[in-house]
């Protein structure tokens, strides 16, 4: 078969990955994604928490039917069942059903002219010149440019490391609050990241659990073991909790979203920040194109401007949570709901997408230095200079 020449190609048909095809599409720039899944949006790995806020800046107004839920609160669980109760029915969080969100996505993309070939996996790609040869499992393709939007199992080529293992069900319960967040934390069952429960409505919730080293399908039913529920559904979704990976952009190659770690360090959130990151791609790739000039520069540059400091507070936040054992959960919990402030805080004041301002904020400087007094000082100092 005769190779197609194109634009760009976009390997991967992820909310960075669509957001970036909408960009160039809407520009009229000839792309095709390739999708490996026969339907786009599946399997379902990510649980769709995100603000109002963050919406509006990937400018995506989503339907009735991509909006699952609202979320008006959230519930911490100590390990031995300490709670603080926080309400954030201020910052505006919803539940997306990324099916029907992703969906709603490459409509609009193929609307300006993308090219969506589902069932087609990327293979590998050559460059030949100025050109990149990509091969794909149905054709290959000559392009200027080629964009990584294949998630965590092209980042796994790059990296081995911040990749936890996680497992989630979709439930039938009756033992949630249907508007509310919970998370439960404990370093024997979950190590290094927590227990969540995501309500979809009063009768269904996405339960999930990741952890360092973990058989996450047993802990998950573990944790379930004594609660009455009901799976619908059982899907394995490793997450990652690095922080980006060091370049983006290497020979007109471009990684966007859970390819280049753009997630959370602290959750593995990473609807906004990848998304961002495939609008930002997209609109480099496109000024790149109409003037004849390498400006893929600036999506790094972009990107790191508005993350970059969130995200380097949080991997600190990481790595000290990485070493924390459950007593020191415990004297953790015991300081943060030992005033009502910190809720009024968040509930005034928090931001749902940038956690270590709303944290830093919440917590002030007596709060502080209590909490790192959980911890001893040398270990403290320690993960900081590495």
């Amino acid at each position: 078969m005769k190779p197609e020449n194109k634009d760009v190609v976009i390997a991967g048909g992820s909310i960075s990955g669509l957001l970036c095809a909408r960009e160039l599409s809407q520009n009229n720039h000839n792309i095709t994604i390739l999708e490996e899944h026969d339907k786009i949006g599946v399997p379902e790995k990510c649980d769709g928490l995100i603000s109002v806020n963050a919406l509006s800046s990937l400018g995506v107004i989503p339907n009735k039917k991509t909006i699952q839920n609202k979320i008006t609160g959230a519930r911490f669980f100590s390990p031995s069942g300490k709670l603080i109760d926080i309400d954030s029915s201020n910052l505006d969080i919803i539940v997306l059903d990324r099916k029907e969100f992703d969906n709603e996505l490459s409509e609009i993309a193929i609307r300006n002219g993308a090219q969506l070939m589902k069932s087609t996996s990327f293979v590998k790609t050559n460059h030949s010149n100025s050109e990149i040869i990509v091969h794909s499992s149905q054709n290959q393709f000559h392009c200027k440019y080629f964009v990584d939007a294949m998630g965590i199992s092209s980042l796994m080529k790059k990296q081995k490391f911040g990749i936890l293992q996680a497992a989630k069900y979709i439930i039938e319960a009756d033992w949630f609050e249907s508007n509310k967040v919970d998370l439960y934390f404990n370093q024997q069952l979950s190590p290094g990241f927590f227990t969540w429960v995501i309500p979809i409505n009063e009768n269904l919730a996405k339960v999930g659990i990741a952890g360092y080293g973990i058989n996450s399908f047993n802990n998950l039913d573990y944790f379930l073991k004594n609660k009455k529920h009901k799976v619908i559904k059982k899907i394995a979704c490793p997450i990652i909790v690095s922080g980006p990976i060091k370049k983006f952009v290497q020979n007109n190659v471009v990684s966007i979203g859970d390819s280049a770690a753009q997630t959370k360090p602290t959750t593995a959130g990473g609807i906004f920040s990848g998304g961002l990151a495939g609008i930002f791609a997209g609109q480099s790739i496109d000024n790149s194109l109409r003037t004849d000039t390498d400006l893929l520069h600036v999506y790094e540059n972009r990107w790191r401007g508005v993350f970059g400091s969130d995200f380097a507070s949080t991997r600190l936040f990481r790595k000290i949570f990485d070493n924390l054992e459950n007593n020191h959960l415990e004297s953790i919990f015991d300081i943060l709901s030992s005033s009502s402030d910190l809720q009024d805080f968040i509930h005034n004041s928090g931001d749902f997408d940038f956690h270590s301002f709303t944290l830093l904020k919440a917590l002030g400087l007596k709060r502080l230095t209590k909490l790192f007094n959980v911890v001893s000082s040398s270990e403290i100092k320690k993960l900081i200079h590495n």
